[in-house]
């Protein structure tokens, strides 16, 4: 039935422990607001668009450092198998999993905060694709999704209200007018 395919996608989606996803957040943070190496998706075809969030960065938040991740998907990778203690290739240090794919639960890919985020990245099964794919449309769609950002934010409350606070914040909102109306967008992904 419907409740038993999303009950298997709830309970078998991996996730990092808390302990694990508050001291990775706060290494994030620091990074950031240091001016230390983070990274976000490349946007645009062939990422010929990441140098504007590149330059967006470097007028909000004073970090110079923010690059675009070598594959899309590397850091995330690397991260949830750090937290998780899973991969998905053979390793002698860690247990290998099969039929599971690395997923971002709440997107948000070009946003430095979010991209490596512990409490945005999962591990899922690969069945469930179709229902958090961004390409997914429908009602059982809309149902699943709403369920599994529910779960995730059931376990990283903290985190994601943090992040929430950080995107809506005063100091944060006037940066971020004062980057766009400085920021020279060129649209043409030279």
């Amino acid at each position: 039935s419907k409740e038993q395919f999303f009950n298997f996608g709830l309970k078998e989606t991996i996730y990092s422990s808390y302990d694990k996803a508050e001291i990775e957040w706060n290494l994030l943070k620091n990074r950031i607001y240091s001016n230390e190496k983070v990274f976000i998706r490349g946007f645009g075809r062939d990422a010929s668009g990441t140098h504007l969030f590149q330059a967006f960065y470097e007028r909000l938040i004073n970090n110079y450092h923010v690059e675009k991740d070598p594959t899309n998907n590397s850091e995330p990778a690397k991260l949830i198998r750090a937290l998780t203690g899973y991969s998905k290739t053979k390793s002698s240090k860690l247990e290998l999993i099969r039929n599971y794919q690395i997923s971002h639960v709440f997107g948000r890919t070009k946003n430095v905060f979010a991209f490596t985020a512990p409490w945005n990245i999962v591990y899922m099964p690969k069945i469930l694709d179709p229902f958090t794919g961004h390409e997914a449309k429908g009602d059982m769609i809309d149902e699943y999704t709403f369920l599994f950002q529910k779960q995730c934010y059931d376990n990283f409350e903290k985190f994601i209200e943090e992040f929430n606070e950080i995107m809506i914040s005063s100091i944060f909102k006037e940066r971020m007018g004062e980057s766009l109306d400085t920021l020279s967008l060129d649209t043409s992904y030279n």
